[in-house]
């Protein structure tokens, strides 16, 4: 009579006659069959994925949009996939001369918040219906304006799926904005103050963007050219970031030649008063400490 292993340790008859006192050991070899050690293994290893399915399926975090007001007099907002028209109150102080600032750099790109400004302390029931101020910024984005002073209740709506972080605080506002300076004061011809070798001249094209171009002569055998476009930073200060500088090179039969110098150069241009301007070249330093005067 031969035998074989079962399990690693269950003995079966493959031929002859069970006897009647091995009637239970078969019983028994069955049972053991089916709860095998090596299965109960595998329920056990199936266990924590049935459970983390669970949890993914309906147990995770629900959207949400959090509006708080700090210590520092400023409004924190935090939202996780905030639906849209979810809706929030936060409180600001705005003193003389301040203006309100929102700064959404941190909130995902397509998101927008819509926020009101109600002058007054509202109840955390009320919510401002016919504001004072309103304005909407898009994740990615901030924005800035001017603000009578006072106490204001200010409610914020998620305009569409808002995810990320945005603040609401207050700063003094820009001096030379309070003299009513603003970027196209600059629009205009600019010479160089000492030997008026040199000139810029400034155009709008269209709300928020400005051509430049910068012409020094070099004696009459070079001109030295910068051209780029610039965007205001504040009131008085226009930033670029992609300048074309090249040289021009006159020949006496009167033709001329441009050699590229570099591209994509960064630099400012600032507004001293009604009258002077100051330019900053961050590549090669041209400019430096030099005024321009207005030609009017």
């Amino acid at each position: 009579m031969r035998t074989k292993a079962v399990c690693g340790y269950l003995m079966i008859k493959e031929s002859g006659t069970v006897p009647e006192n091995e009637t239970n050991m078969k019983n028994t070899i069955e049972i053991r069959k089916r709860f095998s050690p090596r299965k109960t293994v595998t329920v056990r290893m199936l266990l924590p994925v049935l459970l983390a399915g669970l949890l993914l399926s309906g147990c995770g975090q629900k959207p949400m949009l959090g509006v708080s007001t700090n210590d520092d007099n400023s409004i924190s907002i935090t939202a996780d996939r905030a639906p849209k028209d979810s809706m929030g109150l936060g409180y600001l102080t705005v003193g003389e001369n301040e203006q309100i600032v929102i700064d959404a750099t941190g909130m995902d790109k397509g998101g927008q918040l819509r926020c009101r400004f109600i002058l007054g302390v509202l109840g955390s029931d009320a919510f401002p219906e016919e504001p004072l101020y309103e304005t909407t910024v898009s994740g990615g984005d901030s924005a800035s304006f001017a603000a009578e002073s006072g106490e204001y209740t200010v409610g914020v709506i998620a305009d569409g799926k808002v995810t990320g972080s945005a603040l609401i605080f207050t700063e003094p506002e820009d001096e030379m904005s309070l003299l009513g300076y603003t970027p196209d004061c600059m629009i205009g011809t600019w010479s160089e103050k000492t030997a008026g070798r040199g000139n810029i001249v400034i155009e709008k094209t269209s709300d928020d963007r400005y051509s430049i171009q910068v012409n020094w002569g070099n004696g009459a055998e070079e001109m030295y050219v910068w051209t780029m476009t610039a965007s205001p930073v504040e009131s008085n200060v226009l930033h670029y970031d992609d300048c074309s500088h090249s040289i021009i090179a006159f020949a006496e039969d009167g033709s001329d030649s441009e050699t590229l110098v570099y591209e994509n150069g960064s630099g400012e241009f600032t507004l001293l008063s009604t009258n002077e301007l100051l330019w900053q070249d961050d590549v090669e330093g041209a400019g430096q400490d030099t005024l321009f005067i207005s030609e009017g």
